[in-house]
Order: structure tokens, then C-alpha cells, then sequence
């Protein structure tokens, strides 16, 4: 089924409003049951239960997720966010998220951010 930018907008947010709500089994319902891919620079999963699984760790940190611009060409939706997160205080990271949406569930995430951060807090060693 081909969707149009508006309704594949509409997928990648409503994933984004779980992940948010930490509601990470409504998360799951946007992502595809097969061919799943994620790729970040501190993960990459091909399977959806598997990054759900991971993120739940990540979901309790998430404070607020704050869409600062979005664009879409027919199955492809960029987000540029404003990411805030509890470590140490409320830090924000400005985040760029780019999904691709296929029959109405998103096929593949591949997340953009200055990981120096997380590194330093796991140390260098620290890989997925």
C-alpha cells in the first residue's frame, strides 16, 4: 500500500509519541515484523523486538521529544528533533532521524546525533 508523505508523517510520529510516552509495546505496533532495520552510530538491530527490547532502557530516560522540522518524499520521513534526555540533569541533543515506512509500519530507522557523549559515559569499550 503506497502512502502519502502526510501518512507515512503521520506512522514515524505516531512511533516517536509512544517511544515519548515510553510505551514501548504501542512503539512496536509501528514497526514492520520483518526486515526491520536500525542503525545509529551506537547501535544497529535487524529485528524489531530486539531494538523495542533495548530501547525500553533508553525509553526511561526520554523526557521529551521535540519535532524542530520535518520533510517527507513519498516513503522517506526526516525529522530533525530536539532530543531530551536524564543523565545528568535534562540535556538536549539536536537529533535527525530519518524512517522509512512500508505498508503503513516503518521498515527502517537510521538515527544521526553526536554520540561523544554516550561514549564517554559507557566508556569507549562499550558496544551494541
Amino acid at each position: 500500500m503506497n502512502l502519502t508523505p502526510h501518512e507515512a508523517i503521520a506512522v514515524v510520529e505516531g512511533y516517536l509519541d509512544a517511544m515519548v510516552a515510553r510505551d514501548t509495546a504501542g512503539a512496536r505496533r509501528y514497526l514492520v515484523d520483518k526486515g526491520f532495520e536500525y542503525v545509529s552510530p551506537i547501535a544497529h538491530f535487524h529485528n524489531a523486538d530486539e531494538f523495542i527490547e533495548n530501547m525500553g532502557g533508553a525509553a526511561a530516560i526520554l523526557h521529551n521529544v521535540g519535532i524542530a522540522h520535518r520533510f517527507a518524499e513519498d516513503d522517506v520521513v526526516c525529522h530533525v528533533l530536539d532530543v531530551t534526555v536524564n543523565m545528568t540533569g535534562h540535556q538536549t541533543q539536536r537529533v535527525v532521524q530519518l524512517a522509512r515506512v512500508h505498508d503503513g509500519r516503518i521498515l527502517r530507522l537510521e538515527v544521526l546525533f553526536d554520540a561523544s557523549e554516550f561514549n564517554r559515559m559507557i566508556g569507549e569499550s562499550g558496544e551494541s
